[in-house]
């Protein structure tokens, strides 16, 4: 499962989330950041990540994608080349020229931990939703250009195992977040290289119970919490999932509990 979504959204923490909810479950997890890896330590508890999966909890592992390892693995596991001389070499420069190459390197890392067997799930945090649209048509494109061969078919079997893969897109009760969010929807609907699992509107108020009209400061901020869910309300789909605004001084791994406590009561 990918997770994309607008800057701010609470991408890492929607993916740590569902991690920590399927490693409740009894499965065997894999929490992997595709782009920036301190987003997704932070809500899972921890300093920094490295590319080896490492253990946080009985059944829930983190590791990063790091560009250059993630090619080097490709290059040995998948392509079967050598680690050094000149079709190494080449091979990479023909990464940072091609379009696609480098995409597919990095999101193949997500789909080998994926299908290698290791993990009943794995939940990638993903490339912000400007990005994501081409990460995940990366295999189709370069099935494009390159005419036949092992990199035409390992493109052809990446691109089949996203189909069979799931997005969630973490959005926001606002304008432009929702905005994006539909773009990104409207811009996948022809034909999709993912199922969309899920739109998960996160920070949404909920409505305040037991407070009648008054008078004073308590009045007034009643009535300015009503007006902002009136306001939020909008830009929420039926569908979406929601959820909450968490208040007060909580570290970014308690976010993540309380959305995973959310998400399983789904």
């Amino acid at each position: 499962m990918i997770v994309t979504g607008k800057g701010g959204a609470g991408r890492s923490a929607i993916t740590a989330a569902l991690a920590l909810n399927a490693a409740r479950r009894g499965r065997r997890v894999l929490a992997l950041a595709m782009t920036d890896r301190s987003g997704l330590a932070g809500h899972l508890g921890m300093r920094d990540i490295g590319y080896a999966p490492q253990r946080i909890r009985p059944g829930l592992h983190i590791a990063a994608v790091s560009p250059p390892a993630a090619l080097e693995e490709y290059l040995r596991l998948r392509l079967r080349v050598p680690m050094l001389g000149p079709a190494t070499r080449a091979f990479r420069l023909l990464a940072d020229t091609v379009p696609g190459i480098r995409e597919t390197v990095v999101a193949g890392k997500a789909v080998y931990e994926a299908f290698r067997g290791q993990w009943d799930v794995v939940v990638a945090d993903g490339p912000p939703i400007g990005q994501v649209a081409g990460f995940l048509r990366a295999p189709a494109t370069i099935e494009s250009l390159v005419p036949s061969g092992v990199v035409r078919e390992q493109a052809a079997w990446m691109r089949e195992c996203l189909v069979a893969s799931g997005l969630v897109i973490a959005s926001l009760p606002e304008e432009l977040a929702a905005l994006e969010t539909r773009a990104l929807l409207d811009a996948l609907e022809p034909e999709p290289p993912v199922e969309i699992a899920a739109v998960a509107v996160n920070r949404v108020l909920e409505p305040l119970e037991g407070v009648g009209p008054g008078q004073g400061r308590v009045a007034e901020a009643a009535l300015h919490h009503r007006r902002l869910v009136a306001a939020q309300a909008q830009w929420i789909d039926p569908e979406d999932i929601t959820l909450p605004f968490v208040f007060g001084r909580h570290t970014p791994a308690e976010v993540a509990e309380v959305i995973a406590d959310v998400w399983g009561s789904a």
